[in-house]
């Protein structure tokens, strides 16, 4: 990953992490790019039994990790520093709350849990 710009550490143990992926688009204009990211260890009792707990560690390892990217293009590079600090301040008045609340970090892990079960599924079928 690109460098760290902006963390936001959460009541309930977690920490949004925004890093930067800005590069040249042409002439004095930038793709900004952020990666936000948020990671949540996965807990025994996110589940509703042991071998889901297992099979979710063999598939996700130790920790979920949610992962955005939020982009806009053809930024002047005198622009760079205030586009970036929009994206992050729009993702705090409308994400924000949602991934701040107390049950969100096992939300996050069965999402992620979820999705791992459906591609090995896909791929089993092809």
């Amino acid at each position: 990953m690109d460098n760290l710009i902006h963390e936001i550490p959460l009541d309930n143990g977690l920490t949004i992490r925004f890093f930067n992926h800005t590069r040249l688009y042409y002439g004095d204009f930038y793709l900004v790019r952020l990666e936000i990211v948020c990671v949540a260890p996965l807990h025994i009792e996110y589940f509703s039994d042991a071998a889901s707990f297992n099979d979710a560690r063999q598939m996700l390892g130790d920790t979920a990790v949610y992962r955005k990217f939020v982009e806009q293009q053809g930024v002047p590079s005198t622009e760079i520093d205030r586009v970036q600090d929009r994206l992050i301040a729009n993702f705090v008045a409308h994400s924000l709350p949602y991934f701040a609340g107390a049950g969100f970090p096992g939300k996050l892990v069965l999402a992620e849990y979820d999705k791992a079960r459906n591609r090995v599924g896909r791929k089993s079928v092809q």
